[in-house]
């Protein structure tokens, strides 16, 4: 159970957008527990996207989007929400095909549509770890043993066979930096890339030359994994 966030076109008549989404929100025993959030689009068939998307960050939730809405909006709730939740556009004329969208919404939501690269997965979750426990270089007990990051603690074993290879690419890019204490190596967060490492967390979103090598492993893992980066608040203007 969730949020569902739609906007809608402006008009008042029989069975149009406004009147449709009014009808499902008043039957809201029809998604099982989800609450529909509904915004009406501007008469311009705009919105707002900062004030749209905001909520999101605190509740994630699919959007859609009906027809007609501006190219711009679209672009820019896009930009806001990266791959957090799916992001529907239909052309909806009755109650039937925005019933169904709606749960088609919900469907994509809880199978964590879209999927991301499984090492892209690891990487936020490794970052977000290391974060968390507070593992910035500078302090002697700010590095953690390589053989204790794949131990849970927000970044699930069943990763474990992931994690050497990915933090050799976030080692070799600079974003995590290590020492040898005996004979073993530890890790920790680099304080000099510190702001970026805070706003690759909130965009969900590695540099190109991080992101390729992060790509190239073949699985897919679900979304939704990452909503333990929720934490981190929206990306900065």
């Amino acid at each position: 159970m969730g949020t569902i966030y739609l906007g809608y076109p402006a008009g008042d008549y029989a069975d149009s957008p406004a009147a449709l989404v009014a009808q499902c929100v008043s039957h809201p025993e029809w998604y099982d527990g989800w609450k529909l959030l509904p915004q009406q689009y501007k008469s311009d068939a705009s919105l707002i996207a900062k004030d749209f998307c905001a909520p999101v960050f605190e509740a994630s939730g699919p959007i859609i989007l009906p027809q007609p809405v501006r190219n711009t909006t679209t672009e820019d709730v896009r930009r806001r929400l990266g791959s957090r939740v799916p992001i529907l556009l239909e052309i909806i004329t009755t109650i039937e095909e925005l019933r169904a969208v709606i749960e088609n919404a919900i469907e994509m939501h809880n199978n964590g549509t879209p999927m991301l690269a499984l090492d892209l997965i690891v990487a936020f979750l490794m970052l977000r770890k290391l974060d968390q426990e507070l593992m910035w270089a500078g302090y002697a007990k700010s590095y953690m043993w390589a053989s204790d990051i794949p131990k849970g603690r927000g970044l699930d074993v069943k990763f474990s066979h992931r994690v050497p290879e990915v933090l050799n690419i976030l080692f070799m890019r600079d974003l995590i930096v290590n020492k040898t204490s005996n004979g073993k190596k530890k890790y920790a967060l680099n304080p000099e890339r510190r702001e970026e490492i805070y706003e690759i967390l909130r965009n969900r979103k590695f540099p190109k030359e991080i992101e390729a090598p992060l790509i190239r492993h073949a699985p897919l893992e679900n979304i939704r994994e990452l909503d333990l980066l929720d934490c981190y608040g929206p990306p900065k203007e």
